[in-house]
Parts: C-alpha cells; sequence; structure tokens
C-alpha cells in the first residue's frame, strides 16, 4: 500500500464532514447545527486569542485569589465555621453550568454566550462586595460562579473554532500564558487585600474588568454569527436536560463536598440529598438519549472509545489536580511550618511550568501530528511526580519538595489540552463545544469528589494518628482548627502531632497516586489518528480578508 493510501485510510477513520448533519437515534431526530469555524489572517487570529486570553486570565485570577483571602473574609463577616462555602457556592454553580453552556454557545453563537457569562461573573461579584451576612456572600458567589462555568469552557471553544487542532499548538503557549498568569497573580493580589482589611475590593475589582472585556470581546471576536430567529433558537433548547442536570449537579455536589465537615455522612440531609441527586442524573441521561433533539450532552459520544477514556482521565485529573492545589499548601503549612502566603507562592512551583510544558507539548503535536506520545508520556511523569510525593517527610528539604513538584508540573502540562485534542481529532466537527464543555464537567466534578474523599481520608488517618495522651475533645479541635492549636502543646507532642499530618497527607498522596497510574493505563488506549483537513469553504482568501470573513459569515445554513 502506498504512503499516500495508507494516509487516506488513516484520515477516513477520524473525517467527519465539516457541514452539519441530521442524525437518526430510534425516532428521534437531532436538531441541525450551524458550524462555527472560521479562519482568519494571523493578526485576527492573534487579535482573538489576547480577547480569550484576557478573559480567561480575569476567571483565574478571580478563583486563586478569593480562595486565598477565604480565612479573612470569613472572620470579618461572621462566617468563620462556615466560610468553605464560598468555594463550595462557586464550585456547585460552576459546575452545573459547563453543559449548558457549552450547548448554548452551539445555538446562540461563541461571543454572545461568552459575554452572557462575563456578565454574570461581573455581576456576582459586585453584589459579593455588599454583601453583610455569610448567607448572602454565598448566594452572590454562587451567581459569580454561573458565569465562570462559562468562560474557561467557551474560551476554549472559540480556540477550536478560529484553528485546526493541526495549528492549535503553535498558539497555545498565548493560553496557558493567561491561565498561569491569572492563577500567579490571583493568591498575592488576594492576600494583599485580605492583609489590608480590603477584601470587598477583591470581588469589586473584577467588575470594571468584566465590562472592559465585554466591550473588548464585541470588537475583537469577528466570529461566524449564528444565523435564525430567536423563536427557532429558543425551542432548539434543551430545557428538561438542563434542569434535570443542573439539578442532579447541585443535589450532588452539595453533599459530597459537605459531608463529613459540614455535616455527618450518615445524616439523613446528605443520604435524601445524595439519593434524589442520583435519580435525577439518571433521569437526565434517559432524557439526553430518548427525548432530546439537541441534548446537551449527546450520549452518542461515548460510543468512541477515545472520548470515553478521556473522560474517565478527566475525572482522574480533576481528583489529583484539585487534590494537589489543596494538599500540597497544607504540607508546606502543617508539617513544614510554613506561612500561609509562603506555601501559596510555592505552589506556584507546581502550576507555572505547566504553562511552559504546555506550550512545548502543543508545538510536539503541531509539528508531528501526533498526540498519544505527548498523553502517554505525560501520564507517566505526572505518575512520578505523584509517586515521590509518598516519600515525602517532615525532614525533606525545600529543594527536594519543589523538584518533586516540578516533575509533576511537566505530567500535567503535557496531558491537559493534549486529551482535549485527542478527543476532538476523533469527534464530528459540529461537537467542538459539548466535548469541550463535557470535559469540564467531568473534571470539574472529579475535582469535587477526590476533595470530599481526601478530606475523609485525611482526617480518619490524622484522627488515628494523633497522640494517645491527646483527650477526644483537643484531638477534635486539632482537626477542625490545624495549627491554630500547635502553640499550646508541648514540643514532644507537637512533634507527633506533624507526624500524625504528615502520615494523614501521605495517605491522600497514595490516592492521587493511583489515579494518576489508571491515567496512564488508560492512555495507551487512546486512538491515534491524522488530523483532518479544513474543508475548502474555510481556507483563507488572502487577496481580501474583509470580504472573505463577510462571505464566510452569510454562508448559508441548512434546514431541518
Amino acid at each position: 500500500m502506498s504512503e499516500k493510501a495508507s494516509e487516506d485510510s488513516l484520515t477516513t477513520i477520524a473525517e467527519v464532514t465539516a457541514q452539519p448533519l441530521n442524525e437518526t437515534d430510534g425516532k428521534r431526530k437531532e436538531v441541525v447545527l450551524q458550524d462555527q469555524a472560521i479562519r482568519l489572517p494571523l493578526h485576527r487570529l492573534l487579535l482573538i486569542y489576547f480577547g480569550i486570553g484576557l478573559a480567561l486570565f480575569l476567571s483565574f485570577l478571580d478563583q486563586t485569589s478569593v480562595s486565598t483571602a477565604a480565612p479573612v473574609i470569613g472572620g470579618d463577616i461572621g462566617g468563620s465555621d462556615s466560610i468553605s462555602w464560598l468555594g463550595t457556592a462557586f464550585l456547585v454553580a460552576n459546575c452545573a453550568m459547563h453543559l449548558v453552556y457549552g450547548r448554548l454557545s452551539d445555538i446562540f453563537g461563541r461571543k454572545q454566550m461568552l459575554q452572557v457569562a462575563l456578565l454574570f461573573l461581573g455581576v456576582g461579584n459586585l453584589l459579593c462586595g455588599f454583601a453583610k451576612t455569610p448567607v448572602q456572600l454565598y448566594v452572590f458567589r454562587a451567581i459569580s460562579g454561573l458565569g465562570g462555568g462559562g468562560v474557561n469552557g467557551i474560551a476554549m471553544t472559540v480556540v477550536s473554532d478560529v484553528v485546526s487542532l493541526k495549528d492549535r499548538g503553535k498558539y497555545q503557549g498565548l493560553i496557558s500564558a493567561a491561565c498561569s498568569l491569572g492563577s500567579a497573580v490571583g493568591p498575592f493580589v488576594g492576600g494583599g487585600l485580605a492583609t489590608a482589611g480590603q477584601w470587598r475590593w477583591l470581588f469589586w475589582m473584577s467588575c470594571p474588568l468584566s465590562v472592559l472585556i465585554i466591550i473588548g470581546t464585541h470588537y475583537i471576536l469577528p466570529l461566524k454569527p449564528v444565523t435564525g430567529s430567536v423563536k427557532v433558537k429558543l425551542l432548539q433548547i434543551d430545557y428538561m436536560g438542563i434542569v434535570l442536570s443542573a439539578g442532579a449537579t447541585v443535589l450532588l455536589l452539595v453533599p459530597i463536598s459537605g459531608g463529613g465537615s459540614t455535616f455527618p455522612w450518615h445524616s439523613p440531609e446528605v443520604i435524601a440529598l445524595l439519593v434524589v441527586g442520583a435519580v435525577m442524573m439518571i433521569a437526565f441521561l434517559g432524557c439526553e438519549w430518548k427525548f432530546a433533539r439537541l441534548p446537551i450532552l449527546p450520549l452518542r459520544l461515548f460510543k468512541t472509545p477515545t472520548v470515553s477514556i478521556v473522560l474517565a482521565q478527566s475525572f482522574l485529573v480533576g481528583v489529583i489536580y484539585y487534590g494537589n492545589i489543596f494538599y500540597v499548601p497544607m504540607f508546606f503549612q502543617y508539617v513544614k511550618g510554613y506561612s500561609a502566603l509562603k506555601s501559596g507562592a510555592l505552589v506556584l512551583a507546581y502550576t507555572l511550568p505547566q504553562s511552559v510544558w504546555g506550550i512545548l507539548s502543543g508545538q510536539i503535536i503541531s509539528r508531528t501530528n501526533q498526540y498519544k506520545a505527548v498523553i502517554i508520556f505525560g501520564s507517566a511523569i505526572w505518575t512520578l511526580g505523584a509517586g515521590l510525593q509518598i516519600m515525602w517527610t517532615p525532614d525533606w528539604s525545600l529543594g527536594k519538595l519543589i523538584g518533586v513538584l516540578e516533575i509533576s508540573s511537566i505530567g500535567v502540562g503535557c496531558c491537559l489540552q493534549s486529551t482535549l485534542v485527542a478527543m476532538m481529532a476523533v469527534a464530528p466537527d459540529k461537537d467542538r463545544a459539548v466535548i469541550t464543555s463535557s470535559r469540564n464537567f467531568f473534571r470539574t466534578i472529579g475535582g469535587a469528589f477526590g476533595l470530599a474523599v481526601a478530606n475523609a481520608i485525611f482526617n480518619n488517618t490524622v484522627s488515628s494518628e494523633l497522640p494517645a495522651a491527646l483527650t477526644a475533645e483537643k484531638k477534635d479541635e486539632i482537626l477542625r482548627s490545624t495549627i491554630s492549636f500547635m502553640g499550646d502543646l508541648s514540643a514532644q507532642l507537637q512533634i507527633e502531632v506533624i507526624l500524625a499530618y504528615a502520615h494523614g497527607l501521605r495517605t491522600c498522596y497514595i490516592v492521587f497516586t493511583a489515579g494518576s497510574g489508571v491515567c496512564f493505563l488508560l492512555s495507551l488506549f487512546i486512538k491515534e489518528v491524522i488530523f483532518r483537513k479544513d474543508p475548502p469553504e474555510l481556507k483563507r482568501k488572502p487577496q481580501d480578508d474583509t470580504v472573505a470573513l463577510e462571505e464566510q459569515a452569510a454562508a448559508p445554513v441548512p434546514r431541518t
């Protein structure tokens, strides 16, 4: 067989027409979607990446700055014992909207839904700044979460709209830099404003930024508009799927996030929420399977093995990634005795290098047209780094600790975006948005589940390892207030408590290592295909970029 014939046979595996198609699933007929892919001159493409980068920077800045300032906010507003709900409210609302934004961006357009998400984020934070009670703060933060759930997903979908998979790696550095910069700046902004007693400005400052980015994206994102009347678009919305998915997500995540801390796992409230949430999730899957004409989560995606594998990996990545973001600083604070600010700064050794390795992995994929090797390498290195964390002890030097984090960051950087490329390579072009939103949904669900499991493991292990000389009441105070009670203990008891913390964290790291090991094994079964080429209608017309853009925007949409 000739080289050309071999390439054609491989291409056929991944080939899906760029034009929208009707699909029949039993008696149900899916709605036709308009393809929003577009190719632009380099200067316009860079402008789009700049606008998307600003939106992602704001999103990551918001999340990391608020989490850093949370303890101070709780003490000032009278909610120290419940301040964890500041993060939980955002997480639950964020996760509930992932699937919704993906499909709505197909119906109404990427730019429009990105602006809606930024509006929710800005309005929610504006209200947070005026909150007088903890309950008000948590409700308003949930409104912010409604926006946060859309910014990241839609931004990544836009990236997939404007460049081919083959060329995506060439520009990935701009996106990775924006995310890393937001994550790096956030803790210092949050810590600085909280220390100065100006935490309300932490929320207010994002409002003008949201407005500026909304205005900027209006002009910077010359994306292909979605034609059709508002009435037709409203009829395409999967209302039942939205209600069931959002309801199930909330009812499952609230007890998972609060179980064991806010309320006991065996309490009637937790059991009832989990049961009702599980029933709603089953009903949601049934609705998507049999009734929805334009499902927010098309179950046919799971018929493609690579998509199912990567979504399973995304769940595990959420467990490992968010678990490390939370439990690595705990090691620095509880075991090494570093301040919260220093611990947050040291975590940058884990987050910042990820962008560098994300850029390198993207370039490799663009130049070689191969993503499987990158994913396998990243999963293996991540497993190695996670395994080395199991060996951490109180006497490890700071240099050795950072070295282990650097190893893990290589794996993270190689895996996060390359797995998304793997899914898009084997899925239809029309599913770009739902592929991205599904990946984010599974990763966030995994993060919530992983934190809940790790919290239970940590508390149980530390409780069993605490010195017998401590009373049950004192043990409970140590578990609830962590290092604040260390000063009241003798030197010998302090050492024993630190060792108990180290043992508890080691148990968590064992769980994370097992998860990363499973990710590595799953990566071996990912199918690699040759990236499909752009259809003729997406080819650039260098003689007149403006006319080319207008012609693409005015292209007729197939009727249902």
